[in-house]
């Protein structure tokens, strides 16, 4: 984490410079969707800077048809970073997994906050830093085998506090949300999920699917797993 006199700068620093600035309502608009709601950033409506504060949610993909999820997001995280410091359009798609409570705020209005905030310089380097880990780690990832992967994908989750209890994930993530992420079919998630169960790395009923042994998974992976940014 990156600190400037004893400051840390990182996403809660942000939240707080956006949501005390007496500005924020006029340029933010806050919207409950339901599960399962699409936003296409690339939309002119909704080309926005992303602030969840309630709920779960994944960005995606869609190559030949086929979707990809690229990341998971859930409460007291923004999306829309690289959009953000190329002031282009946004090209991500966000697909809500829980009921959602999320922020639509105007990118312009966040550059600004962040350029009169006296923090700017060291605020913009921890994104370049935090997207530049996001790059590196889905280089390693996309080598790793299946297995691999789907200990990977359970580790992002569980970073994350996505489920708020020890070694939870979120109650709605299940199978084919795991199977997205790490580009194999449902059924092989399954097959190595429950090799997993026996193993006593996880326990996969009742929900949420929790993870048991963090330590064994790490092994498995053999770098650290890390959170995205978009």
């Amino acid at each position: 984490m990156l600190q400037t006199f004893g400051v840390e700068i990182d996403e809660n620093f942000l939240e707080i410079l956006l949501f005390s600035n007496k500005s924020f309502d006029k340029y933010s608009k806050k919207k409950i969707l339901p599960a399962k709601t699409v936003i296409d950033a690339s939309v002119t409506e909704n080309r926005s800077f992303i602030y969840i504060e309630k709920g779960v949610t994944k960005i995606v993909a869609s190559h030949n048809t086929k979707e990809t999820t690229i990341s998971f997001s859930g409460d007291g995280e923004f999306i829309g970073f690289a959009s953000l410091l190329s002031r282009g359009s946004s090209q991500f798609v966000l697909e809500t997994i829980s009921e959602t409570t999320a922020y639509f705020i105007d990118p312009y209005f966040v550059l600004n906050v962040i350029d009169e905030s006296g923090w700017g310089t060291s605020i913009l380097l921890k994104i370049i830093e935090n997207l530049t880990q996001s790059v590196n780690y889905y280089g390693q990832f996309n080598l790793l085998p299946a297995k691999a992967k789907v200990a990977a994908a359970l580790l992002h989750l569980e970073s994350k506090n996505l489920g708020k209890g020890e070694g939870q994930l979120p109650k709605e993530i299940c199978q084919h949300h795991l199977a997205s992420y790490c580009q194999i079919t449902r059924e092989y998630a399954t097959t190595i999920l429950s090799k997993f169960e026996e193993e006593g790395l996880v326990k996969l009923t009742p929900k949420p699917i929790t993870i048991l042994d963090i330590y064994a998974l790490k092994q498995m992976v053999g770098f650290e797993v890390a959170g995205s940014l978009h």
